[in-house]
């Protein structure tokens, strides 16, 4: 500790010196670049990932029609043609959906200076750009990495989706401020997500339905609409981790937004999955058992009355579909569709199939590179779930195996699949962990 402190007075008198002889010869540069010499040698630089900032975007122009709110900085900025009335109801879901997500704590976009022609967050209702979130630009006077952003929707958007579609609207561009790092397709699963807390429905669209309808896909980075579809995920992780109340899903952000202090591009790391790991494991439980939990009770929509959240929140027309049935024994299915990380396939055998039987017998063989879960679920007449037996998840070797014990209650067997992939998606990078597998069903007896 005296070599550390003797250097640091060494370099703190040449400085002084230094300005000394810089203000007499009336040299101030001199100093200032010793000053950022001394700075650069003693921070740490930074060498794991990077991501591009996201690239500046004209705002429209065409939009001419204002209306500013009397009650917060925002601003609604209309086409031509787009009725007062259209334009007032935007003006006042905008002030819902911001009044709502500050009282949840979630934090405000940074001010655009005068970009919208005043401080406010603007929303366009526009044709010129697609529906979406968009970046000024990246703000120098943040200690976290933060950029100045607006929001853009169509003016042709349903009265009857204007909620919906304002509040996710402006989500997207809350939290493309607060994390210009994160992928898109986090921020449209969010915003899918906050929207469905706040008004009841999943975005703008039908993203969640569709998930439901590919369930190969993985969550967010692969999910249908450009990640929007994921919003089911953060329902369950918010459902399971903190009953519901959001603040799971908010921390997450907070804890991977970062500061770029030099170089090029902003730091990407932790993303948000890096986060939602940390945070499930440091709460005693594990991710990969979030997920193939969900992929069993995804199943459950549509067929099964149940009041698990979210699953309660959608309607018989967001079943996951049936990849293969099993209709005699032995049996040897295949995947009809390879799984991306995180996705899931649902095999069924009926009562008919294994006839007299007392003992079935499962085996998984996935395709090497990934791990791979083996769910089996014993149904009763009426769909509900009796009981559930899983295979650890397999590691080097891909290949799991579940004995099943039959009763009289039982009518219907569930084989859920899912791949666990080897790491932890980038949702900035394409899916490299997509595999396929077989499943062998046999008698015991």
């Amino acid at each position: 500790m005296p070599w550390v402190k003797s250097n640091l007075g060494c370099i703190a008198l040449a400085l002084t010196l230094h300005t000394q002889t810089a203000l007499g010869q009336g040299d101030l540069l001199g100093t200032d670049e010793m000053a950022e010499a001394i700075v650069a040698m003693t921070s740490p630089v930074w060498t794991g990932p990077r991501t591009p900032a996201p690239d500046p975007v004209p705002r429209p122009v065409q939009a001419e029609l204002v209306s500013r709110s009397p009650y917060a900085l925002l601003a609604v900025h209309a086409d031509p043609g787009v009725s007062y009335e259209t334009s007032q109801r935007v003006r006042w879901a905008l002030e819902q959906a911001r009044a709502r997500l500050d009282a949840l704590g979630w934090p405000q976009p940074v001010s655009d200076g005068d970009l919208g022609g005043g401080s406010e967050l603007d929303l366009y209702l526009t044709s010129a750009l697609p529906s979406g979130a968009y970046s000024d630009g990246i703000v120098p006077w943040t200690y976290l990495d933060r950029a100045s952003v607006f929001a853009v929707l169509g003016p042709a958007v349903p009265d009857s989706l204007i909620d919906a579609c304002v509040t996710e609207a402006y989500a997207e561009a809350m939290l493309l401020s607060a994390d210009p790092a994160e992928a898109e397709a986090w921020r449209r699963a969010t915003a899918a997500w906050l929207t469905w807390e706040l008004t009841g429905r999943f975005g703008c669209d039908d993203a969640v339905y569709e998930q439901q309808a590919e369930p190969f896909r993985s969550w967010v980075e692969g999910a249908t609409g450009r990640g929007a579809g994921g919003a089911m995920w953060l329902a369950y992780l918010s459902a399971r981790h903190d009953g519901d109340g959001g603040q799971f899903v908010r921390d997450l952000w907070a804890l991977a937004t970062q500061r770029t202090w030099e170089g090029v591009g902003l730091r990407a790391d932790p993303d948000l999955w890096s986060s939602t790991e940390t945070a499930v494991e440091r709460s005693g439980d594990r991710l990969l058992d979030n997920i193939e939990d969900l992929a069993v009770l995804r199943w459950f929509v549509g067929r099964n009355e149940r009041d698990d959240w979210p699953l309660a929140a959608l309607d018989g027309d967001a079943r996951v579909p049936i990849d293969k049935a099993v209709t005699r024994t032995p049996s040897k299915v295949s995947a009809r569709t390879p799984l991306q990380a995180f996705g899931s396939a649902y095999v069924v055998m009926d009562a008919p199939a294994w006839r007299d039987a007392k003992v079935l017998r499962a085996w998984l063989q996935g395709e090497y590179g990934v791990r791979w879960s083996l769910v089996a679920v014993q149904l009763d007449v009426g769909g509900s779930e009796i009981r559930r037996i899983a295979a650890p998840p397999t590691a080097v070797t891909p290949r799991a195996y579940v004995p099943l014990e039959l009763d009289q209650k039982t009518t219907r067997i569930l084989f859920v699949v899912t791949n666990l992939s080897s790491r932890l998606p980038d949702a900035d990078e394409p899916d490299a962990n997509e595999r396929a597998f077989e499943l062998v069903v046999d008698r015991a007896d």
